[in-house]
């Protein structure tokens, strides 16, 4: 197993312990920093933030102008991975861009997800969550908006810098309004989709009905906490990634 080594997709080094990787992909206007408050270790899986093109220190590369343009990037990163073992975390609109990188995988006879962590998104057949994704694009306040998020991540933005984040999260909400799940797909991978007790924007009455139409392997988890609890993975989430199984075929399926 070779170490990769700190590249576009991964800011750190990836370890050559042998260890399940679980990539964690950023929320709506933000990047890969925003799981700086993660541990490096949760149980048996090591966590690899993703930065995708145009974010952060990929400022300077255009972002996907689609979810399947994400997915066919990301899947070059993985096969970096030499088939070893990993799984997907998503929040909210980070949740559709690791089911179309899964089914790009399946359709490209790569390594598949152990499964996938869907957190505060509803079923992706019924269509968009969240208040952003129905906003005016035109006339919303997007730099206010990027500013009261970073305040809640914990981060006072000087103006350039909300200028520069409201300029990506309106980009993510004119890509996120285009995509649509295949009708029919069932998701290859076991999903277990969480909601959270305190969250008022998607909240866990719009997040569980549904999912039974595209995922078979399925479970459904509430965690205590707001819309952004994610952040600093609480000792819930730790438990719930701790004990999900890390066994894989020679498919990158899992073995339960």
């Amino acid at each position: 197993m070779r170490k990769v080594r700190p590249g576009r997709w991964n800011l750190m080094a990836v370890p050559d312990d042998d260890s399940p990787l679980l990539l964690c992909l950023p929320y709506s206007g933000v990047g890969a920093t925003s799981y700086r408050r993660w541990p490096r270790k949760i149980g048996g899986m090591t966590v690899c933030a993703l930065q995708p093109p145009g974010r952060e220190n990929r400022l300077r590369e255009p972002s996907p102008r689609t979810h399947w343009e994400f997915a066919e990037s990301l899947a070059g990163f993985i096969g970096e991975l030499g088939g070893r073992p990993f799984a997907f975390f998503g929040h909210c609109g980070a949740v559709p861009y690791a089911l179309e990188t899964t089914r790009y995988l399946a359709e490209h006879a790569g390594s598949l997800p152990l499964w996938i962590i869907a957190s505060s998104w509803g079923a992706p057949d019924a269509g968009l969550y969240g208040r952003l994704n129905f906003v005016d694009l035109d006339a919303h306040d997007f730099v206010q908006e990027i500013v009261s998020m970073a305040r809640q991540m914990g981060s006072t933005l000087l103006p350039e810098m909300a200028s520069m984040g409201a300029e990506l999260l309106r980009h993510d909400q004119v890509v996120q309004r285009a995509y649509r799940h295949p009708p029919g797909h069932e998701i290859e991978v076991p999903v277990t989709v969480v909601g959270w007790t305190e969250d008022t924007i998607v909240p866990s009455e719009e997040v569980f009905p549904g999912w039974e139409r595209v995922a078979r392997r399925l479970e459904h988890r509430t965690l205590p906490g707001s819309h952004f609890e994610f952040l600093h993975c609480p000792g819930e989430l730790q438990e719930l990634i701790a004990a999900m199984p890390v066994g894989a075929d020679r498919n990158g399926r899992s073995a339960v």
